[in-house]
């Protein structure tokens, strides 16, 4: 009898654990609504950097990595409709976030997966910190020359980072022989498409690792994703070699097949 009651119990656990990890997903119409009647709090799970240079009117950031220094600033009602977004279909940023607010006891996380570019798609309601792009356009100038393992990069404005305009000029077409592309999606993306020359190293966000084990010593590292926001953590977690000759690559990339569109992403 006993044992039966034991495994009622676990029974009854496992069901509520995966209950608890079902993320209601809705679309655009359904966002809308509740952005234009105010039932819900936005929440962009993307970095600050690019929460900085546009996001949904109104939405609190709250990167994954950030969660619990700022619970403090969530509802007090844990039934208060909440909405998790990020940087579009592919990104899984709004997924953990959902996550972690269910297991805060949060009974109302919606995600909407099309998140920051469906919204601006859609000319809808948006806010931002003044960028360079407010202001006159003019080409922009190489960042700082660098020198490491026998090639000259130019650096971008942030530790770490590549100059993003440069280096969408090159990476297509005229690419310094010892740069490793790293494209740090997982394999299912990179095999739907990637630049030509890249090799596949998913960026484990969880226990913040990349295996490099694949690429020569002899060669300078840049990784990219599809939005410049995962390929700045993989990069940032290797203190003792971003900047020397780990880097990453702050850019919109998107790929069909080996036909890729490069936008690097303005400086703020």
């Amino acid at each position: 009898m006993k044992a039966l009651v034991f495994k009622l119990l676990a029974l009854f656990v496992i069901v509520s654990v995966a209950q608890s990890q079902e993320l209601k997903v809705i679309k655009f119409p359904e966002a809308k609504k509740l952005f234009e009647n105010k039932e819900a709090l936005f929440l962009d799970a993307r970095a600050e950097k690019l929460y900085k240079r546009g996001t949904i009117l109104g939405s609190l950031n709250l990167p994954v990595n950030r969660f619990q220094k700022s619970i403090a600033f969530l509802p007090n009602d844990k039934n208060a409709k909440v909405v998790s977004f990020c940087n579009g279909f592919k990104c899984e940023k709004s997924d953990e976030l959902a996550h972690l607010l269910q297991k805060a006891g949060y009974t109302n996380v919606l995600v909407y997966k099309g998140g920051y570019p469906e919204w601006k798609e859609k000319s809808m309601p948006l806010m931002a910190l003044k960028t360079e792009s407010d202001e006159p356009k003019v080409e922009e100038s190489k960042g700082e020359k660098y020198q490491v393992k026998g090639t000259t990069i130019y650096l971008g404005q942030d530790k770490g980072m590549i100059d993003q305009f440069w280096f969408e000029k090159v990476v297509l077409e005229n690419l310094p022989k010892n740069i490793q592309l790293v494209d740090i999606r997982k394999e299912k993306d990179f095999k739907e498409g990637h630049i030509k020359g890249a090799i596949n190293a998913p960026w484990d966000s969880k226990n913040e690792k990349i295996d490099l084990s694949q690429i020569s010593d002899d060669k300078i590292i840049v990784f990219y994703c599809n939005t410049g926001m995962q390929s700045a953590e993989a990069a940032l977690s290797l203190k003792n070699r971003v900047g020397k000759d780990v880097f990453y690559f702050d850019a919109n990339v998107t790929c069909n097949k080996n036909n890729c569109k490069v936008e690097a992403n303005e400086n703020l």
